[in-house]
């Protein structure tokens, strides 16, 4: 009898940290996909002035079609924010729950410059000699739940870069974990 109960118990500890690993993955592919969405979308604003020279380059000056205002939109938009990137009733992520953009950064190919439209200073670099981005960010360093995402990707065209981190809150005393999701869009012209 007293086995049965043991095995029952541990049945149920083992569903629950399941529970918790399918929520987690879920809720990170969910987020992955919206991320994609809005580098996308910030990819999409060409600046037709450029374009008309021979450039193709992205607009980041053109309030509300730039690519870091088209970039937040659908970012927004997607994963349920508000105007602050806290997670609202009807959001993927429990709400409340903000998201941090750690990297927001613009690749101009042709000139071999990186601008960084965030906010918070860039880890990122470009090598024009070998059309490569490599980026590391770190989240919560030298603790427990230390996470690192490394980007390090040929670049094509102009390119949106982002990498934003937020929170999966876990399933009753099991710890919340960190999540921090990369994204690159590249945009190519071909002639």
């Amino acid at each position: 009898m007293i086995f049965s109960i043991l095995a029952l118990l541990f049945s149920v500890i083992v569903m629950v940290y399941c529970l918790d690993y399918i929520l987690l993955y879920s809720t990170q592919n969910k987020l992955k996909n919206d991320l994609n969405a809005a580098v996308h979308a910030g990819s999409l604003s060409i600046n037709e002035v450029e374009l008309a020279e021979g450039n193709f380059k992205l607009d980041t000056t053109t309030p509300g079609i730039s690519a870091q205002d088209m970039f937040y939109k659908y970012l927004r938009l997607n994963m349920g924010l508000d105007l602050n990137n806290i997670a609202v009733t009807g959001s993927k992520l429990k709400q409340g729950t903000p998201v941090h953009v750690d990297e927001l950064i613009y690749i101009d190919n042709e000139t071999g410059t990186l601008l960084n439209l965030g906010t918070k200073p860039t880890t990122c670099s470009y090598s024009l000699v070998a059309s490569r981005t490599t980026c590391a960010v770190t989240l919560n360093s030298g603790s427990s739940t230390e996470i690192t995402r490394f980007i390090d990707e040929t670049i094509v065209g102009p390119s949106i870069v982002a990498v934003v981190d937020t929170i999966h809150e876990g399933i009753g005393s099991l710890s919340d974990e960190p999540l921090l999701l990369p994204a690159v869009q590249e945009v190519y012209f071909t002639k």
